[in-house]
Order: structure tokens, then sequence, then C-alpha cells
């Protein structure tokens, strides 16, 4: 959705001008927009996001301190990440989304909740987590983070 605002006399002068339009005589996307906002305020969908995104951010938060990592979880809920605090940070967030995808979830260090999301999504989701933290923890451990790495891995990773 777009709109055109100015002051009142900038916007008298383009009366007198031809002003193409996305929308022109398209009443689709503005229709859609309001119905959108509706079903918002209907749904309260801003609260459901929050509190599924603060669900997510507690569960990164409990899984790590469970495995023994350490871990910063930032962004508003609804747009959370974390990072590893480590040294092959980069590595361990390859190798998290390696091991997320082999328990059916396509996954990194972001999560960006959806009125789709339910509880139970949630739930499975963060049991993988907890499973895959445990594993990155072990290779940190170990020292052995890019060995578990699939494909080709170069060992001259930026790290800025």
């Amino acid at each position: 959705m777009a709109a055109i605002i100015g002051r009142r006399d900038v916007m008298q002068a383009a009366q007198s001008t031809f002003c193409s339009s996305t929308y022109w005589t398209d009443r689709i996307g503005p229709t859609a927009a309001i119905a959108t906002i509706r079903k918002h305020r209907r749904c309260n969908v801003g609260e459901h996001l929050v509190r599924i995104g603060r669900k997510v951010q507690e569960g990164w938060r409990s899984a790590a301190e469970a495995a023994g990592i350490k871990v910063e979880v930032g962004g508003m809920p609804p747009l959370s990440h974390f990072g590893f605090v480590h040294e092959l940070k980069q590595e361990a967030k390859t190798l998290f989304t390696q091991l997320m995808l082999k328990r059916g979830f396509l996954a990194t260090t972001a999560f960006y909740s959806t009125f789709a999301h339910t509880d139970e999504h949630v739930e499975q989701y963060l049991a993988a987590v907890k499973e895959v933290f445990g594993i990155v923890a072990e290779a940190l451990q170990k020292g052995n983070v890019t060995a578990l790495l699939k494909g080709p891995w170069h060992t001259r990773v930026s790290r800025d």
C-alpha cells in the first residue's frame, strides 16, 4: 500500500498534472489490505506474534543452558534471533542449520513468528533445538564442529 502526502500547496499543484497510480483501477490490493487489517484486529494477531516469539526466545535460552553453551538472544519477540558465543560461531550456526534440517526444520538462527504458528509447532521446534544444541555443544567442546559439517567447508572463514 502506498500514499502520496504533502503540504496543501504541493498537493494542489498535482491537480493540474497526470499522476500514474500503482493501483489505478485495481481495487484488489486495497481490499486485501483492509481485510488483513480487520483480521489482525479481530484475531489479535500482534499479541499472538509476540507470545509465540517470546516462547521461542525462552526456549533458546533454556536449551542453551541445558546444553551448557552460550547464546545471545535478541530482536523483538516476533523477529527473534540468536547467535552462538564462541570462536567458531559461524561453523556452529551452519551445523545448527544442518542438524535442524535433518529433523525436518528449515531453520537458521532467526525465527519470525506468524499467525499460523501454534504452540504445538513451537514445542516440536524447541524439542529439536534442545537436541541439536546438545550436539553443537559437544562438537564445540571436542573441537570437531567442522568435521561434522556436510559438503564443502572452507577453513578460512571470515569472522568479522
